[in-house]
């Protein structure tokens, strides 16, 4: 799995350079999943479902499932930190897949992304090479994300 960190920015500009690579990548036949950071008291259940009064009522985890999809909420048990949980946990939690997309995480990412206050982005890969991209040219960064993922498994 090659993890490619999106970080500079505003948090807005981040979510939507996400979406655009998903779209990307996906057309290219390749398997892409997200982990991002979410802030530290995101709501991520609804108020008045059930998922949400099982959880309030002391469920460690709630696993919420239908036919086309499920979701984990697992209720942490820092909350007095400000740190999300290690990035290992995390991923050890996540399907595998050829891409994983990290906005605002920069940890074990083995691309970077860069967002610059200039409208543009600086792509970075693990062995060092860094390109800058206007953020309009979407295909010629996937291009640099394939390839340098490419890369990766072949010195891997």
């Amino acid at each position: 799995m090659t993890i490619v960190g999106i970080q500079g920015g505003s948090r807005e500009e981040r979510a939507k350079l996400t979406v655009t690579l998903l779209s990307e990548l996906k057309a290219r036949d390749l398997r892409v999943s997200v982990l991002a950071n979410a802030g530290n008291s995101a709501k991520i259940d609804i108020p008045g479902k059930d998922s949400y009064e099982h959880r309030r009522a002391g469920a460690h985890e709630v696993l919420a499932v239908s036919r086309l999809r499920w979701a984990l909420v697992h209720e942490s048990t820092s909350q007095q930190s400000d740190e999300r949980p290690p990035i290992d946990h995390l991923l050890a939690r996540l399907a595998p897949v050829d891409i994983l997309l990290t906005p605002g995480i920069a940890e074990q990412a083995s691309i970077t992304l860069k967002l610059v206050p200039n409208g543009s982005l600086i792509a970075v890969s693990q062995n060092g090479t860094a390109i800058a991209f206007c953020l309009d040219s979407s295909e010629q960064i996937v291009e640099f994300i394939v390839n340098a993922a490419a890369e990766k498994r072949l010195t891997s």
